[in-house]
C-alpha cells in the first residue's frame, strides 16, 4: 500500500485495459446497433435506400475500423506505461542513484575535463574514422 501512495506502483496500465474493454463494448454495440437499426428501417421502407446503405456501411465501419483504431490508441498508452515499468525494474536491478546536477569547482573541474578529453582520445583510437571504416 505504501508503494501506491508514494507513486512507486502505478495503476494506470490496468485502468487503460479496463477503459479499452469498455470502449470495445461501446464501439461494438454502436456498430451493431446502427447496422441492425438501418437494416430494419430499410426493410420497412421508412429510410431512403441510399441513406440506409450509408448507415449500414457506417455501422460496419464503426465495428471494424472503430475498434481497430480504439485498440491502437489504447495499446500506445499501455506501451508508454510498460516502458516506465521497464525503466523502474532496471533502476531496481542496477541500483540506480538519483541523477542531479553536479557543480564542480576549481581543481576538480580541471581534473574532470582532463578525464573527458583522455577518454575521447582513447575512444577515437578504438573505432574506425569513417562510417564504413574505409576512410581514416
Amino acid at each position: 500500500m505504501s508503494g501506491y501512495f508514494s507513486f512507486q506502483r502505478y495503476v494506470t496500465s490496468y485502468f487503460v485495459k479496463v477503459i479499452y474493454f469498455v470502449g470495445f463494448l461501446a464501439f461494438t454495440a454502436a456498430g451493431l446497433g446502427l447496422t441492425i437499426w438501418s437494416a430494419r428501417r430499410l426493410q420497412a421502407g421508412s429510410l431512403p435506400t441510399r441513406l440506409g446503405w450509408y448507415y449500414i456501411g457506417a455501422g460496419i465501419g464503426m465495428l471494424l475500423v472503430g475498434n481497430f483504431v480504439w485498440r491502437v490508441f489504447c495499446e500506445l498508452w499501455v506501451v508508454l506505461f510498460n516502458i516506465n515499468d521497464c525503466l523502474v525494474s532496471l533502476d531496481r536491478k542496477f541500483g540506480g542513484e538519483p541523477v542531479g546536477p553536479e557543480v564542480i569547482h576549481g581543481e576538480a573541474a580541471k581534473e574532470r575535463t582532463r578525464e573527458v578529453i583522455a577518454s575521447r582520445k582513447t575512444d577515437r583510437l578504438a573505432r574506425p574514422a569513417g562510417v564504413l571504416g574505409l576512410s581514416g
